[in-house]
């Protein structure tokens, strides 16, 4: 027996990503996981629909690296890329609770998550693969959703659009786009907002800026980005340094010793009601 299709879809947090797999999950033949968490490998739910579908945000996992993973637990993964201007990205990222620029394995510097990313689209131009460019939906939503099913092996449906179902109705919705699920609208185009599709750049430091220009310079060139945006940052700082302080890693650990000052201190009090020998 052949392995079963999974149409797997990726793109860097705060793409608009989480979007695309919602309309494609409102699908009646469609069923599977809206958003998988970043730090995780995507666990599969069982699914009745003919059709099995995951999305996850790469950041801690390239795609290469969750299409192999999948193909070794018996799927055939069927590859979709959602790509959006990196400064977007960046810009947006920074400023998110998720986005933390951290040094830890589950919190990479916001710079290697999308090195990540630039790798994958390096495969998907290869291999052929089809991408999404997120602004195109700017232009033609529509449009851009029939030509990844088309490109996909699928017919386009109408429920893509008018958003039928439920979010209760989805197999593994629990971990959706905070941003995505505080502000879709009840249909594909009462979501969409022109303002999104506009690259801003306020919030990137002078030299990370520079450093996503060089870096995606051939990206840009290819799915016809601007090679340079002036910058709206602040000159200080030049950077956004990657720091252990960010990371959820830390959090714990200060949370932990908290929790251990507490405790010490509870004790110190109890030893103090009793009188000494």
């Amino acid at each position: 027996m052949g392995a079963r299709p999974l149409y797997l879809c990726a793109g860097t947090q705060s793409s608009g990503s989480t979007l695309i797999s919602w309309c494609f999950l409102q699908r009646p033949d469609m069923d599977g996981v809206l958003d998988a968490r970043f730090d995780m490998l995507p666990k599969m739910p069982r699914i009745a629909a003919p059709l099995a579908w995951c999305k996850f945000t790469i950041a801690c996992f390239r795609m290469s690296e969750v299409m192999e993973y999948f193909a070794a637990e018996g799927w055939e993964p069927r590859p979709l890329l959602v790509v959006r201007d990196v400064r977007s990205v960046f810009n947006s990222l920074i400023t998110k609770t998720y986005g933390r620029n951290g040094t830890t394995a589950d919190d990479p510097p916001i710079r290697l998550r999308l090195s990540r990313f630039l790798e994958d689209w390096e495969l998907f131009q290869a291999r052929g693969w089809p991408v999404l460019r997120y602004e195109d939906l700017a232009e033609d939503a529509l449009g851009a959703l029939k030509k990844s099913c088309e490109q996909l092996g699928l017919p386009y449906d109408e429920a893509m659009n008018t958003w039928p179902k439920a979010r209760e109705q989805i197999a593994d919705a629990g971990y959706g786009n905070e941003t995505f699920m505080s502000t879709r609208g009840g249909t594909f185009a009462q979501t969409i907002d022109p303002s999104l599709f506009k690259i801003k750049t306020g919030n990137i430091p002078p030299e990370d800026l520079e450093w996503l220009e060089t870096r995606f310079e051939a990206m840009n060139r290819a799915l016809n980005y601007p090679a340079h945006v002036p910058p709206k940052a602040p000159a200080e700082p030049a950077r956004a340094i990657p720091k252990f302080e960010n990371t959820r890693r830390h959090e714990r650990y200060q949370r932990k010793r908290r929790l251990s000052n507490s405790i010490g201190k509870v004790s110190d009090a109890i030893r103090g009601l009793w009188p000494r020998k």
